[in-house]
């Protein structure tokens, strides 16, 4: 195994609680479905880059009936990292374990730029020797050219990367890229997938 590449939303942190995902809905004064509705379907292009926070967030309070005003747009950026920020210390510490063996490890994540900020700022964020992000690249999962990128980067070649990620579509474009790939369900699964 040359490089361990991960996934960080639903691998390195857990999906969004309720709770959490209940306190922006209501900032922004949508219901929890219709928000997440809202949220997802301009999330692309915001993880891209092509679309700045103001724009994104901008759009979603429009679909909802709310003004974006510079004061929400802020409050809602903070919110939505702290949704992402409940970690999975069972990822987390089959990371160190690999880190330990001095397994190479990388990040690739579909992110908007102020969540890539806040990864990197993160103390894990030291475990991996490369971090790859979606509004850096402009290139996301499932592109194959986002698993070319990291591939070259890394000096390695695609059978050398071993990828986990949460999303079906994500793992399958990565083995059809060459990647070693297995789908994310639980830290306990990817220790056995990792013969660990």
């Amino acid at each position: 195994m040359e490089w361990v590449v991960v996934d960080y939303g639903e691998v390195v942190c857990h999906a969004p609680p309720e709770d959490a995902v209940a306190r922006i809905a209501g900032t922004v004064g949508g219901d929890p479905a219709a928000f997440w509705d809202a949220y997802w379907d301009g999330r692309a292009a915001y993880d891209l880059g092509t679309v700045d926070a103001a724009g994104y967030w901008g759009e979603l309070c429009g679909r909802l009936g709310r003004a974006a005003t510079p004061a929400l747009l802020e409050v809602l950026v903070r919110l939505d990292l702290e949704m992402w920020s409940h970690l999975d210390e069972g990822t987390l510490q089959i990371l160190r374990d690999l880190d330990a063996r001095r397994v190479p490890l990388a990040l690739l994540s579909n992110a908007p730029l102020e969540m890539a900020r806040h990864i990197e700022a993160a103390p894990f964020a030291g475990l991996f020797r490369h971090r790859f992000f979606s509004a850096d690249l402009r290139l996301a999962k499932p592109d194959p050219a986002i698993y070319a990128h990291v591939a070259g980067h890394l000096g390695a070649a695609p059978g050398d990367l071993t990828f986990v990620d949460d999303r079906p579509a994500n793992v399958e474009a990565a083995r059809a890229a060459g990647l070693r790939a297995f789908l994310f369900t639980g830290a306990d699964r990817l220790r056995a997938d990792l013969a660990l």
